[in-house]
């Protein structure tokens, strides 16, 4: 790679449009505040229901809190492995329009000792099985409690 020269313009790729993925368990905190950042940053809004309360109360609550406005809904499959299933709902995202890149949006909470972070981050299987998808990007949205 070299370097560039002051008198050689500077051409930056174009922007393609932003798809975002929101994978969530519960209408909480955390994840009122992951949607909020990938409505800002995203011009399309996944959110990937994850197995563990009921889908339609679910979508109920975020719609009359106005978070998922616009949004697509994805039941996950209960019994069948989570990451698995969100990695499948992202290659059909990325198949449907391979003009946009995909930005995953995981909301995560930060406790205040850090020996609990453990307990808490179930998102690095995630992160590592996403990290050498082509056009995904992986954003934490930290919630701290």
């Amino acid at each position: 790679m070299r370097a560039l020269t002051v008198e050689e313009p500077l051409s930056f790729p174009r922007a393609a449009p932003l798809h975002a993925v929101v994978p969530i368990r519960s209408p909480d905190a955390s994840a009122l505040r992951a949607l909020g950042y990938a409505r800002s940053v995203a011009s399309h809004l996944t959110v990937l229901q994850l197995p563990g309360e009921d889908s339609a109360l679910t979508r109920k609550r975020l719609r009359r809190l106005g978070a998922a406005f616009g949004a697509e809904f994805v039941q996950l499959a209960a019994g069948r492995d989570p990451i698995e299933q969100v990695v499948t709902a992202i290659d059909a995202i990325s198949a449907d329009d391979p003009d946009h890149r995909v930005v995953v949006v995981l909301s995560g909470i930060v406790p205040r000792h850090p020996w609990l972070l453990p307990l808490h981050d179930q998102s690095l299987r995630l992160k590592l099985r996403l990290f050498g998808h082509p056009k995904v990007a992986v954003i934490d949205v930290p919630y701290h409690v």
